[in-house]
C-alpha cells in the first residue's frame, strides 16, 4: 500500500499552468518497480483495493477541459494542436509512404538486411524480399501504431514538428504528402512487430485494466510517455493517452484517436467489474459505430522506453526455434482467418469475432489494424504435423488475397501469396489445405479455384514459381546445404523436382521455378541487382533538431525504393 496521497507531490501539467498535487516523485520512481500479479483480480476486496489505490492518486480538482470527474494526472497534450490533422491510413500508392528497404535498414542496419557490400546500396537478403511484401500487405490495415507513437515522442520532445516543416509551430500543422513524415511514421509503425517491444506489450496484457490505469498514472506523472493498445474480435487498435480523471466509478483515460483527428476520446474502466469500454471505437460501412469492450489480455500498455533500439533482426537468417506462421490481407475488409488442426485433434480457429486457440504452447497475436493486421501464430517445434487452411470472413464477400508466411527449424522460409481463402469460416465443407507440415517437410497446395504464387528463401537464394491451381509443391527439410522442392499434380502424383542451393555463403541470386508443357520443373537463376540506399538515419531517442526558421535551407530528399504495390 501507499501513504496517504496528503504526504505525496505530484506533479500535474496542464496547459500553461502546473499542478504540485500530493506525490513525491520518489514514491513514483519506486512503484514503478512493483511487480503485479499475471492474475486479473477477480474478488471484491483485490478489486477494492486497486480502486483505493488509484483513487488516492487523483485530486479533488474538477477538469473541465475532460468532461465530468476529477483529475488524476494530465501530461499536457492538447487535441487540436499537440494530435496530426490528418486521419490514419492504410497502404499509400507512393512507394516511399510504405515500408521500404531504408526503412529496414534504419531498423536493423545494413549488414542484417543486405548482403555485405557498399553501404550506399543493398541487394537484398531472400527474407527482407518476403518481410517488405509482409509487412506493406499489413499495412492496408492502418497505420496507427506508428502516428501514436510519433505524437508522443512529440509531446516528449524526441522528434519536434520543425524537423519536418520549418515553419510548423504544432503538430496539427503537419499534412499528409511529407516524404520524410510518412516515412518517419511508417518506420514508428513497423516497431510494434519487433521483439524488444512486442514482449513488453505482451507484459502489459498479463495486467488488468485497473493495474494499467494504476501504472498509466504513476507513469506519466514521472515524465514517461506510452501508447495504448485495445483489441477486439480480430481488430486491434493504438492510441494515444494524455490524461486520467475519475468519474464516479469509472476511471478515464483520455485519448488522442488518430482515426479521429480533432476528438478527444474516452476509454472508460470500470471500478466493479475491472472492465474497459471504448465507445464508437470503429465506423462502419454504413455510417453507424460499433463500442469495443474487454477484459484482461485487451488491453495494453507499452513504454516509449521499448522502442528505443538497436534491434535484433528475427527474420534476417531462416533459422528459427519454433514454428512461426504469419498472415497478412491485402484488403482488410475481406481478411484471411487461419484454421489449423493438429494430428490429435487441437486447434487454432479464428473468426472475425475472435480466436480459439487449444494448441498446447502455442500463442496467437494480432498487430493493430482491421482484420488484425499482422497476425502472428507461434506453434512449439515439438509439434511437426499440422495442417494449415486459410478461410474468409462471410460468403458475400471475395475470396481473400492474403500473404501467408511460415518459418521452421532446419526449413525454408515459405511465402505464398494470392486468392487462397475461398471457404467460409465456421463452413462444414473440407477447404483446400494450403499448408501441410510433417516432420521433414512442408508442401503448398494451391486452391482449385486459382492459381497461388510462392517464394522460398534459402541461404542466399530465393526462388520463386506461379503454382497452378489444384497443384502442390513439397519442400523437404534442408540437408547437405540444399533442398529439394517437387511438384505434385491434381491427382496428388509427383510428376517433377530439383534441387535448391540453401548455403548461407551462397552468392545472392533469383531463381524462377516454371513448369513446361512435359510437366518438368525449369530453373531459371539470375544476380540480384543491388538499390540505392543512404547509411541508416538517426533515430530511436536522439532528439531530432529544429529547423531554423529564419533562413529555412533547401535540402533534397534522399532517392526512394520503389515497391510493387500489389494488383
Amino acid at each position: 500500500m501507499f501513504p496517504h496521497r496528503g504526504s505525496f507531490r505530484k506533479f500535474l501539467i496542464m496547459r500553461n499552468r502546473t499542478y504540485f498535487l500530493g506525490l513525491p516523485i520518489a514514491v513514483v520512481l519506486l512503484s514503478a518497480c512493483a511487480v503485479f500479479t499475471a492474475k486479473s483480480p477477480t474478488n471484491m476486496s483485490t478489486t477494492g483495493t486497486l480502486v483505493s489505490q488509484i483513487t488516492s492518486h487523483c485530486t479533488d480538482l474538477d477538469a473541465p477541459e475532460l468532461g465530468e470527474g476529477k483529475m488524476c494526472i494530465d501530461n499536457g497534450f492538447r487535441i487540436k494542436a499537440d494530435d496530426f490533422s490528418f486521419s490514419n491510413w492504410g497502404r499509400s500508392t507512393e512507394a516511399d509512404a510504405n515500408v521500404t528497404i531504408q526503412t529496414l535498414v534504419d531498423l536493423f542496419g545494413h549488414s542484417a538486411v543486405c548482403i555485405d557490400g557498399p553501404s550506399t546500396e543493398c541487394v537484398m537478403r531472400p527474407t527482407t524480399v518476403q518481410k517488405l511484401e509482409e509487412w506493406n500487405n499489413a499495412l492496408a490495415g492502418g497505420r496507427c501504431e506508428g502516428l501514436a507513437t510519433l505524437s508522443t515522442r512529440f509531446l516528449l520532445k524526441l522528434d519536434d514538428p520543425t524537423t519536418f516543416v520549418s515553419t510548423a509551430t504544432r503538430v496539427a500543422d503537419l499534412q499528409r504528402g511529407n516524404q520524410l513524415l510518412d516515412s518517419t511514421i511508417v518506420y514508428w509503425w513497423t516497431t510494434q512487430f519487433l521483439t524488444e517491444v512486442s514482449d513488453r506489450a505482451a507484459t502489459s496484457r498479463t495486467k488488468s485494466p485497473l493495474q494499467l490505469v494504476d501504472d498509466l498514472i504513476q507513469g506519466l506523472a514521472n515524465g514517461i510517455g506510452y501508447t495504448v493498445g485495445i483489441y477486439f474480435g480480430s481488430s486491434g487498435h493504438a492510441v494515444t493517452p494524455f490524461a486520467v480523471t475519475h468519474r464516479g466509478n469509472d476511471f478515464i483515460i483520455h485519448v488522442y484517436d488518430n482515426n479521429f483527428p480533432g476528438v478527444r476520446k474516452e476509454i472508460v474502466v470500470n471500478g466493479s467489474s475491472n472492465t474497459w469500454t471504448y465507445a464508437a471505437a470503429r465506423a462502419q460501412p454504413d455510417g453507424s459505430t460499433i463500442d469495443w469492450t474487454g477484459t484482461i489480455g485487451t488491453l495494453e500498455l507499452t513504454p516509449m522506453s521499448s522502442r528505443k533500439g538497436p534491434f535484433k533482426c528475427s527474420f534476417c537468417s531462416t533459422s528459427a526455434t519454433d514454428t512461426v506462421l504469419t498472415i497478412a490481407s491485402r484488403d482488410p475488409a475481406t481478411a484471411g482467418y487461419t484454421f489449423i488442426t493438429t494430428r490429435d485433434g487441437q486447434r487454432i480457429e479464428a473468426s472475425p469475432d475472435g480466436v480459439v486457440n487449444t494448441i498446447t504452447g502455442s500463442t496467437y497475436a494480432i498487430s493493430k489494424g482491421l482484420g488484425g493486421g499482422l497476425v502472428t501464430i507461434r506453434i512449439p517445434n515439438t509439434i511437426t504435423d499440422f495442417d494449415v487452411e486459410v478461410r474468409r470472413g462471410s460468403s458475400v464477400i471475395p475470396a481473400a488475397d492474403v500473404v501467408v508466411a511460415i518459418q521452421r527449424p532446419k526449413m525454408a522460409n515459405i511465402q505464398v501469396s494470392g486468392d487462397l481463402a475461398h471457404t467460409v469460416v465456421g463452413s462444414s465443407s473440407k477447404s483446400t489445405t494450403l499448408i501441410a507440415v510433417r516432420s521433414d517437410s512442408t508442401s503448398v497446395s494451391a486452391p482449385i479455384e486459382n492459381s497461388a504464387r510462392l517464394s522460398i528463401a534459402a541461404g542466399g537464394q530465393l526462388s520463386s514459381t506461379e503454382l497452378p491451381r489444384g497443384h502442390t509443391l513439397l519442400i523437404r527439410q534442408i540437408k547437405d546445404k540444399a533442398i529439394e522442392v517437387a511438384v505434385k499434380g491434381e491427382n496428388g502424383s509427383e510428376i517433377s523436382s530439383t534441387s535448391l542451393t540453401a548455403s548461407e555463403d551462397s552468392p545472392a541470386t533469383e531463381v524462377t521455378l516454371a513448369i513446361n508443357e512435359l510437366g518438368a520443373i525449369v530453373a531459371t537463376s539470375a544476380d540480384v541487382e543491388p538499390v540505392p540506399v543512404h547509411v541508416p538515419s538517426t533515430v530511436n531517442f536522439i532528439p531530432g533538431k529544429k529547423r531554423p526558421t529564419a533562413s529555412p535551407t533547401t535540402t533534397t530528399d534522399p532517392a526512394s525504393i520503389e515497391i510493387a504495390l500489389p494488383d
